[in-house]
């Protein structure tokens, strides 16, 4: 159940005060200590409530420097500050009961698009969809995918270091971040990107709290690399704290964003960014592989993967992405509309599916796309580890995009099952290696099913990366 709302309405003197300061620093966004901005924005994309006691809506990065600047003064050490995008995180990351900074409203310009050496820079409050859409007339695209991209803010995705569909493939969003603009606790500007030994000795030069910053992390790095090894599990998510094994990039430069992205705003104000972007793939296949229940889906995940071929056989070409939905998914599928797009690609036979895995392969070249969906085809074929009820191909932009509209309906279609009861976000983006998938589900499931309880299971295959909704 939801936390209920603090029925006590009025802000604090302290933030009163700090919002009359903030007012004569020249503050040009807007100030919402009203109860209806405050109680907007008191849930996210979680089972959470916290009910803010102010929003601001800075206008511009200077907004941001004058909040900084304010809040360290002695008299408002203990106000709160937590910086908010799209309110997407199901973790209740943006939530506070101190002031809330959404920069959405405001700082949402894409300010350069540099085409030739595939870059942009944006303010952190542009929503992932709306850069794509001004990229893809440029053929270019900002990855990763993500399921709530037509809200999902960049300066979001950085903070948590959003992953999503294709990020075995792609990278998280760490691995697009250039350059980031961060307003420290104070005021000052952090300018951060991987540095060359020469330039990181002269940042630790510097008497200030750059300087320090630059000390203090390389200090971690160099010193405790050995204890980060051992310590941190290895996964293709880093949601355990702070990405300190990455301060050092596989070239050996030094890149604080490492631990910027992730930090969930703990750190700093990211202001602006500029990132990497890639070129559009030109050609498309989504093989849809059906199986009698969910449990033999997740089996067959590191098959899939081309990591699990017998000697004797040749090893699968690796996809893109493999999407998976479960039973109770599927069958809400079946029962709405959005299945007659789709039902050609999901034959039901004497064996009904009731499990899918959706494997993307993408390539420039038709020929090439060709060569590795019929090498994946034939692997499948002789791949006998777990039963499978066959499969169908989905060619080509158009027909790949109705599978994955199925695929994005359907869970929301959990949400509005018959009945009193509503799936929620509850355990949200489990990170297993995708070998033990499938023991850990088993396992999750038997806990579910023992308290009899209804749960829809959606995700990411390929990362080890799952949904799990109880109703």
């Amino acid at each position: 159940m939801i936390a209920r709302l603090d029925e006590q309405s009025i802000v604090s003197t302290a933030y009163q005060r700090f919002l009359e300061s903030l007012r004569a620093e020249g503050f040009a966004g807007d100030i919402a200590p009203d109860y209806a901005n405050r109680t907007v924005l008191a849930t996210d994309n979680s089972i959470y409530q916290r009910l803010p006691q102010a929003v601001l809506y800075p206008r511009d990065a200077e907004d941001i420097v004058r909040i900084a600047r304010l809040a360290a003064r002695d008299a408002f050490h203990d106000v709160a500050l937590a910086p908010r995008g799209g309110g997407t995180g199901t973790n209740g990351q943006s939530l506070t009961d101190g002031l809330m900074v959404d920069v959405s409203r405001h700082m949402n310009r894409i300010l350069d698009i540099d085409v030739e050496n595939r870059r942009v820079r944006v303010q952190t409050g542009v929503v992932k969809d709306q850069l794509n859409t001004a990229l893809a007339p440029h053929g270019l695209f900002f990855a990763p995918e993500l399921s709530t991209s037509n809200r999902a803010t960049i300066g979001g995705m950085i903070s948590t270091d959003a992953s999503g569909q294709g990020s075995c493939e792609y990278g998280k969003t760490r691995d697009h971040v250039l350059e980031l603009d961060t307003v420290l606790l104070g005021g000052e500007r952090l300018a951060s990107r991987p540095v060359s030994e020469d330039e990181l000795e002269t940042l630790c030069e510097r008497d200030d709290l750059v300087g320090d910053i630059h000390r203090t992390a390389r200090e971690i790095i160099d010193t405790q690399r050995e204890r980060i090894d051992a310590c941190f599990p290895k996964l293709n998510r880093c949601l355990t704290g702070y990405d300190l094994a990455h301060l050092r990039d596989a070239e050996g430069r030094f890149d604080l964003n490492s631990v910027l992205c992730g930090a969930e705003g703990s750190l700093g104000f990211v202001c602006e960014a500029t990132l990497n972007v890639l070129p559009i793939p030109k050609h498309s296949t989504l093989v849809n592989v059906r199986y009698a229940s969910f449990m033999d889906a997740l089996r067959d995940a590191k098959a899939l993967m081309g990591g699990d071929a017998p000697s004797a056989q040749p090893q699968a070409p690796r996809p893109t992405s493999i999407e998976t939905v479960d039973d109770k998914v599927l069958l809400l599928a079946m029962e709405d509309f959005v299945w007659d797009s789709v039902s050609p690609f999901f034959p039901q036979g004497d064996t009904p599916a009731r499990g899918i895995n959706l494997i993307e392969f993408n390539a420039d070249d038709p020929d090439e796309l060709s060569a590795r969906i019929d090498a994946f085809t034939r692997h499948l074929s002789a791949d006998t580890q777990v039963e499978r009820l066959g499969y169908t191909l989905a060619c080509g932009r158009e027909q790949v995009g109705k599978v994955y509209a199925m695929r994005k309906r359907a869970v929301g279609l959990l949400g509005n099952v018959q009945g009193e009861k509503r799936p929620i976000p509850f355990v949200e983006d489990t990170a297993v290696p995708p070998e033990h998938l499938a023991d850990y589900i088993a396992e999750f499931r038997a806990a579910l099913d023992a308290r009899g309880l209804d749960y829809g299971m959606f995700g990411h295959v390929d990362a080890g990366v799952l949904h799990v909704r109880p109703a």
